[in-house]
């Protein structure tokens, strides 16, 4: 399946332009690791880079493109527990990996964030050795050790798909209204349950913001793993 540019530059305007959010900073060093959480498909990475150019675009047209954190100022361990406990599988690329395949990386929202550019968002772009199979097959162990307790295998019914590594200007996490199970309980300040198949988080709705073709919601993921939530509800409804 192929996504032409032309296709998406049809769409009504209003997306975030990001030459107008520059971030004063040169590329990441070659060896640079760089993390994405999720067990991703090209299926997978087309959804998360065309949600991307809904909302977002390059000198006037959609920019289509795949999140991705850079290890600059912390230890990957830090990061991984700060940004990442949530996800089963971790993917770990350098920045060197990327750009031997073709890939400009761009520094868009907020340190460490950096957005990896897609010329089209096809199945021969999206499935280049470097992307699926850079990183580990599962979570690395100092993930897990990090992780409190045992994580649980089962799936969580998510009240808004979002792709939990997407993050803008705002520094919170954003996804598009229509992306939700009922639009109407999302509502700023509203608690809710946020991500796909591999990860979901306890987010709190910040606020919501018309761009792109419709209307983005910026989330707070809370800390934690959804279960930790659960488990601190069944507590206050036994008490």
């Amino acid at each position: 399946m192929t996504v032409a540019i032309d296709s998406l530059a049809g769409m009504s305007g209003g997306r975030i332009e990001q030459r107008a959010l520059p971030r004063s900073e040169q590329p990441p060093a070659d060896t640079t690791l760089l993390v994405r959480g999720g067990r991703d498909t090209v299926d997978k990475l087309r959804v998360h880079a065309e949600r991307t150019a809904r909302a977002w675009s390059l000198d006037g047209l959609p920019l289509l493109g795949i999140s991705v954190f850079a290890v600059l100022g912390l230890p990957l361990e830090v990061l991984l527990r700060r940004r990442f406990a949530g996800f089963r599988t971790i993917y770990l690329p350098t920045a060197g990996e990327l750009g031997k395949h073709g890939f400009e990386l761009m520094a868009t929202a907020r340190r460490p964030h950096f957005t990896v550019r897609l010329e089209r968002a096809d199945d021969r772009e999206l499935a280049r050795d470097c992307w699926l199979r850079s990183g580990p097959p599962g979570p690395i162990p100092s993930t897990l050790g990090l992780m409190s307790g045992e994580r649980r295998a089962e799936m969580y019914r998510v009240d808004i798909t979002a792709d939990l590594n997407d993050e803008d200007h705002t520094g919170y996490l954003w996804t598009f209204l229509d992306e939700a199970r009922d639009p109407a309980q999302i509502t700023p300040g509203a608690l809710v349950v946020a991500g796909d198949e591999d990860a979901a988080a306890v987010c709190q709705v910040i606020d919501l913001v018309p761009a792109g073709d419709g209307t983005i919601v910026h989330l707070r993921p809370l800390p934690g793993l959804v279960d930790d939530y659960r488990a601190l509800v069944e507590r206050a409804l036994a008490s």
